[in-house]
């Protein structure tokens, strides 16, 4: 009890705080799984904190429990982000499934998942909130955008991102649906500040008409091939769709692209900025919205403010769309004139 009322403290305080401007550049920032080098990701509180610093976008990663409740969280193991593995014992294989490998939220029920809190999974990271905020759902966070959208006047949009899409239609219970049904619940339901993204193109055909849900392909590393892939025989590789070609054909199916920032324009080992690649061009041309991550995410410490605002007016200097990060507070900065 003592938690939540903490967190409903956190969210309150929210009422106090005057709107956020959206940058004039039209260069969002999205917070990816909120102010997450604060909070533990994928929590309210961290949502909720990346508002306050005037994110305008929530990138969220939706999952789906074994009995269909769509989840907010940020890896498939529930080990590495919350409690699970002190509550209760590993699961066992499902019927026709080898053995899974730690604990995965596909396998997990929802009231066993009810009873989570969330812990900082990044190394170097406080882990002082560990075990104070519990792991919500999907509809926790829709309740909450809605309140904040009416206390800041102001529009807060999410990208909501689908995972093991591929393995619930296997299992006769796919996700896109019943993402559908959640936003026709509220009022979300073809709205264009509400993104639905997945790595799989297949998953674009199970959602069918969005009525006007932006679509985002997320691409995965330059040799990684969807999770579709060995079902549908298509060989491509995400490296393979960041071609012009490649990208003509995501125009097919989506109407913006999500890419790691290396693959925009890479680092050298001491720092410094390599030549920026021409995929900013080329989506442009494709007729494609680009966003960027990949700052300050799992595989990316914190870097100096310095460093950091570097490269967001870096990348912002490429004509891009939207910045997707863990640290909206400094990507915020950085678009403002003279961050």
């Amino acid at each position: 009890m003592f938690r939540r009322l903490m967190l409903a403290g956190l969210l309150a305080a929210g009422s106090f705080l005057g709107p956020a401007a959206r940058a004039a550049d039209g260069v969002q920032v999205i917070a990816r799984d909120g102010s997450a080098v604060t909070f533990p990701e994928g929590t309210l509180a961290a949502f909720d904190l990346a508002i306050l610093q005037g994110a305008d976008m929530l990138r969220v990663d939706v999952y789906q429990t074994f009995d269909g409740v769509q989840v907010i969280r940020t890896a498939r193991d529930l080990a590495a982000t919350t409690d699970i593995a002190s509550l209760m014992p590993r699961p066992g294989p499902l019927k026709g499934e080898p053995p899974p490998a730690g604990y995965p939220v596909d396998y997990t029920l929802y009231g066993d998942y009810a009873r989570l809190t969330a812990r900082q999974p990044v190394a170097g990271r406080d882990t002082g909130f560990d075990g104070m905020f519990p792991t919500p759902i999907l509809e926790d966070l829709l309740v909450l955008v809605e309140r904040r959208k009416i206390e800041r006047r102001r529009t807060i949009g999410l990208l909501l991102v689908l995972h093991d899409s591929e393995i619930h239609a296997a299992r006769g219970r796919p996700m896109e649906p019943r993402l559908l049904a959640t936003l026709q619940k509220y009022g979300l339901a073809g709205s264009p500040d509400v993104l639905i993204g997945t790595g799989d193109p297949s998953s674009f055909s199970r959602l069918g008409a969005t009525g006007g849900n932006p679509r985002v392909f997320v691409l995965g590393g330059s040799t990684e091939r969807p999770a579709d892939a060995a079902r549908t025989g298509d060989g491509r590789t995400y490296g393979d769709y960041q071609a012009p070609d490649g990208l003509r054909a995501i125009r097919g199916f989506a109407d913006a692209i999500l890419v790691d920032v290396q693959d925009v324009q890479g680092t050298y080992a001491d720092g410094g900025a390599m030549p920026a690649t021409t995929l900013a061009g080329d989506a442009r041309t494709a007729g494609l919205r680009l966003f960027v991550g990949g700052f300050a995410d799992a595989e990316d410490p914190i870097k100096p403010r310095r460093a950091a605002i570097e490269m967001y007016h870096r990348i912002i200097a490429l004509g891009i769309d939207g910045i997707v990060t863990d640290e909206p507070v400094r990507a915020v900065a950085a678009r403002r004139p003279g961050g």
